[in-house]
């Protein structure tokens, strides 16, 4: 059920979504799996539904893991400081 007065917990606080593995997963295999998502991603029809659903898709340069370590990294400088000092805690 959406309030359409409120916006969706996606629009209001994700900017990007990303695929992750484990730590230690082979770099062969990460480039596999980042190769597979890239091309679903090139998919018309992926494209279309996740556009539809208002979703940016980033240009193939920046859908990489490199890209989504930096994106995450500055992301955690822009909130980290607004957790610690607001006293937000995981439960």
């Amino acid at each position: 059920m959406r309030l359409d007065p409120f916006p969706s917990l996606a629009t209001s606080y994700f900017d990007w979504f990303g695929l992750f593995a484990p730590k230690g997963t082979p770099s062969d295999v990460i480039g596999k799996l980042n190769a597979a998502a890239a091309e679903a991603l090139a998919e018309p029809s992926v494209r279309s539904r996740l556009l539809d659903l208002g979703m940016e898709i980033f240009p193939r340069e920046r859908q990489t893991p490199e890209a989504l370590a930096t994106l995450e990294k500055a992301d955690a400088a822009k909130w980290w400081p607004i957790i610690k000092e607001s006293g937000i805690r995981a439960e």
